[in-house]
């Protein structure tokens, strides 16, 4: 008994030791960064994935490094790159495709067919942008803490899509990256954030939209659209690109700035990933349990879709070429990145 409590005592004493020289290592500068927002307060982005994320950085610090979620938005979602450059927020999510233009290399994540779910594109598009480009190319002004992409795209509507010829002349909600696919699909894209899409397809703006499942909660669309067609791979997906105000990033610790880069990185990538995989569980449920009706295309209409928008891998390669960049070789690279991740 007297050894037993002696053994409990010293690994008591062990387990305090360590988180002393924890506090003290970290003791020198308690930060506090502010993170813009843009989604409401329920999307389990703001609710769920980034909290645990943000758990993991504290803790990783000891406590001395923590991140709030602002509020309110203080900027729309294409705005969320300029708050943090300026200097307006420290930290912000950013949809690369809601500026178009200068994240072009990078948006090759969101080609169709690529991604199976948000744990493994995410993983994969930080490792191969970060190999192959690096994130001083296309984010010269700001820090990119890590890299998450949504759940495989799908098609939610008013009516059954199964075939082109169903989908033709349907309205969908389109994310910046969508326009000329839905176009060559032959539906009428409506191009617009994502918060907007309730009250489109409310108003009767759109008839679906082209979403991951997580939408059907986080945005409540499972209350408008009860026809869901899933694709293997996903008609795209949606890289947010987590920054950081470049000035306030250089004037951390060194400890500090070793925290968010390996809390962030591939491993942030992996579990913010995870999240949206979560609430693609939880939207599909919902669908569910609405009674809607749930498709998987079959594999001969597939071969008809791939067929009518293959031309934007190669616009994606011609894109790279005409940056000096391997168009062809960095896309078979994002593919062999997939695919490591997949297994």
């Amino acid at each position: 008994m007297i050894r037993k409590n002696f053994i409990s005592a010293c690994a008591s004493a062990l387990l305090l030791s360590s988180s002393l020289m924890i506090s003290q290592a970290f003791a020198a500068d308690n930060v506090t960064l502010r993170m813009s927002t843009w989604l409401p307060p329920k999307h389990h982005l703001v609710a769920d994935t980034l909290p645990e994320w943000i758990a993991a950085v504290e803790a990783a610090s000891g406590g001395t490094l923590k991140i709030k979620i602002d509020p309110a938005p203080i900027a729309k979602p294409p705005g969320q790159y300029d708050v943090v450059r300026d200097g307006a927020a420290d930290m912000a999510y950013h949809v690369v495709a809601y500026t178009p233009g200068p994240f072009e290399i990078l948006r090759g994540v969101e080609l169709p067919f690529l991604s199976p779910n948000g744990e493994v594109g995410s993983q994969a598009a930080f490792d191969w942008y970060d190999r192959n480009i690096g994130f001083d190319t296309e984010f010269k002004d700001v820090k990119v803490v890590t890299i998450m992409v949504h759940g495989a795209g799908a098609i939610h509507s008013k009516k059954s899509i199964t075939s082109l010829e169903d989908l033709a002349g349907v309205k969908l909600r389109v994310g910046g990256g969508g326009v000329r696919m839905s176009e060559a699909l032959g539906a009428t894209p409506v191009a617009m954030p994502a918060s907007k899409a309730y009250e489109a397809i409310q108003k009767g703006v759109a008839d679906g939209a082209m979403f991951p499942y997580e939408s059907i909660k986080g945005f409540r669309l499972g209350e408008l659209l009860d026809h869901h067609l899933e694709i293997p791979g996903g008609l795209y997906t949606t890289p947010f690109a987590v920054i950081m105000n470049r000035a306030k990033y250089d004037a951390l610790s060194d400890d500090h700035k070793k925290v968010l880069d390996e809390v962030g990185g591939v491993a942030g990538a992996k579990m913010l990933g995870a999240g949206w995989d979560r609430a693609d569980v939880a939207g599909k449920q919902v669908a569910i349990d609405n009674g809607s009706t749930i498709t998987v295309i079959s594999d001969e209409e597939l071969a008809r879709w791939k067929d009518k928008i293959a031309f934007m891998n190669g616009d994606w390669v011609k894109k790279a070429n005409d940056a000096g960049l391997d168009g062809e070789a960095l896309l078979a690279d994002l593919i062999a990145t997939m695919e490591k991740y997949a297994q």
